[in-house]
């Protein structure tokens, strides 16, 4: 009977050894290798009548090896099924020599494998956190530098005998309901006050948002910095190297570690916050969701008064696996931070719209 052992061999590092005998994998060996014996192929054998002992002796180590390994893997995620560790990521199978298996002589055979596991850790308290708020507020000169811009029509390019000439033409549009209708559409705006009011708070809208992702970028920056987690780095520096699609050297995987593990934190982190103050996201957040990222798409252009093709085409995008994981993940991530904001204490600073954009570009998440 196969039987499955745990030991501890290091920090969150613990060798899995799995035990099979011949009862355990030997009466599938034998029905695969019948099975094979009645549908293979062979010049000079007619379907159905190939000799036992040549089945074997072509297909029998290949087949014993395979249903082996079979064996063990069903052994190893019961075991993970029934005992739920915690873990990193897939088992990493230890070096084991198949070569040692002979169908000739069916034995007991030992796999180990080594697993990491996550830790137990307390997020750093966000009623800790030193955080600043720097908010722009829109000046009128503000606005009427976006409004100059607006209304210069733009140069003209002629050729004069061969040679290219440029003329500038510092002509600008004149402020009246043509030109706010260009810029808000659908605004019914009449006045120029009125013009002013809703590109001040446009524009206020716009800082207002990098002002908020600049925040959450401090958020980020708290819990990763004061949230002490240890990790099995051995395990996982040996799961970047043979875990991927594409194995690494051992200087390739400790070069990609800090990042690595930074993500891994994140994860953690995020995970934990998610769940402890039950965060979600329902099916009709992520309609709607999709919904405005149709319409933002569309943006100025007239779609009509019918609509009725939205939500059959909203219904085929709810469809699509990954843009509803993705839309579900960044909603998600958005609540986390939002709620972290909410939790937080921040004071207020007053930058310009220059120092703000500097914090951005230092900090990119």
């Amino acid at each position: 009977m196969a039987t499955v052992t745990r030991e501890n061999i290091g920090l969150l590092n613990d060798k899995l050894t799995v035990k099979v005998s011949k009862d355990d994998y030997l009466p599938v060996f034998e029905k695969t290798l019948k099975n094979y014996s009645k549908t293979v192929n062979i010049p000079g054998f007619r379907k159905g009548m190939v000799p036992a002992g040549m089945i074997k002796k072509m297909y029998g180590p290949s087949i014993f090896t395979d249903e082996i390994l079979k064996t063990v893997e069903k052994e190893l995620y019961a075991y993970l099924g029934n005992e739920k560790p915690d873990i990193f990521a897939q088992p990493l199978a230890l070096d084991a020599d198949i070569r040692a298996m002979d169908v000739n002589n069916p034995a007991d055979y030992e796999f180990g494998f080594e697993i990491g596991l996550k830790p137990n850790f307390d997020v750093a308290p966000l009623d800790k956190a030193k955080l600043v708020n720097h908010i722009v507020k829109v000046t009128p000169e503000m606005v009427q530098e976006e409004i100059s811009k607006m209304q210069i029509k733009g140069t003209k390019t002629k050729l004069e005998e061969g040679v290219e000439a440029t003329e500038a033409n510092v002509e600008k549009r004149e402020l009246n309901e043509e030109f706010f209708n260009e810029v808000f559409p659908g605004a019914a705006i009449a006045t120029e006050d009125e013009f002013r009011t809703k590109l001040r708070e446009e524009i206020q809208s716009h800082w207002d948002a990098q002002s908020k992702n600049q925040l959450h970028d401090q958020i980020y920056h708290y819990l990763i910095d004061e949230t002490k987690i240890q990790f099995p780095e051995s395990f996982l520096k040996r799961w970047l190297q043979n875990g991927g699609e594409k194995p690494k050297t051992a200087e390739e995987a400790e070069a990609e570690f800090p990042i690595f593990s930074n993500q891994l934190k994140w994860t953690l982190i995020s995970d934990k916050l998610i769940k402890s103050n039950n965060l979600q996201v329902d099916q009709q957040e992520l309609r709607d969701n999709m919904k405005n990222e149709v319409m933002r798409y569309f943006g100025s252009m007239s779609i009509g008064d019918d609509v009725s093709w939205l939500d059959s085409y909203i219904d085929r995008m709810m469809k699509d696996e990954k843009q509803v994981e993705s839309s579900y993940h960044r909603l998600l991530t958005e609540k986390l931070f939002n709620w972290a904001q909410e939790n937080a204490k921040s004071t207020i600073k007053e930058v310009t719209p220059e120092e703000l954009t500097a914090m951005q570009h230092n900090h990119q998440h």
